[in-house]
């Protein structure tokens, strides 16, 4: 091992640190059927993402400004995942489906967008892909755009019977304030 592999290898460790983090949520009760279709290919596109941007050689050698904006954008998005997290509370899981005593949560980062549990993950993928730059990486990343896209479709589908949603969707985007 060199020392600048250093930081390639702290920025895996906090992905799986991440990883690591939600997995009580993640494991939490059985994955409804209804559910398997939009969570494979999300998990799918996750994990080669993931893998191919630690398994394959980077494109160009990782600048220090490159690096550490890269860095900061996957550790932003981590954040803001988290904190998303935090302010559903137990409304949270990685599956498809509202209680019966769900309301539309419009604090904290739900102010801004209706799904900034995505946004970060999303958020902390692309600065990951844009510190180890590899193409495949890049198409992985592509992928899992499209599944979390799908999956925002299908849960907006069972979100909309909540008291208080179709209000709240309309004057909120879904990832990107001013975009979509």
């Amino acid at each position: 091992m060199r020392w600048g592999d250093l930081p390639a290898i702290a920025l895996i460790g906090a992905y799986l640190g991440w990883l690591l983090f939600e997995a009580p949520v993640t494991f939490r009760g059985a994955v409804p059927l209804k559910d398997v279709r939009t969570l494979v290919p999300y998990a799918l596109a996750r994990i080669a993402t993931f893998g191919s941007a630690i398994l394959l050689p980077a494109a160009w050698p990782p600048a220090t400004v490159r690096a550490v904006g890269a860095a900061l954008v996957f550790l932003g998005g981590i954040t803001l995942r988290e904190v998303a997290i935090r302010t559903l509370g137990r409304f949270y899981s990685h599956h498809v489906a509202m209680r019966t005593d769900q309301v539309a949560v419009t604090s904290g980062p739900y102010r801004l967008v209706r799904h900034p549990a995505y946004a970060g993950m999303l958020l902390a993928h692309v600065g990951f892909v844009a510190y180890f730059a590899n193409p495949v990486a890049l198409a992985g990343l592509a992928a899992l755009v499209t599944a979390v896209l799908w999956r925002i479709r299908v849960e907006e589908r069972v979100l909309w019977d909540m008291p208080g949603y179709p209000a709240y969707a309309t004057g909120h985007p879904r990832l990107v304030p001013g975009v979509w």
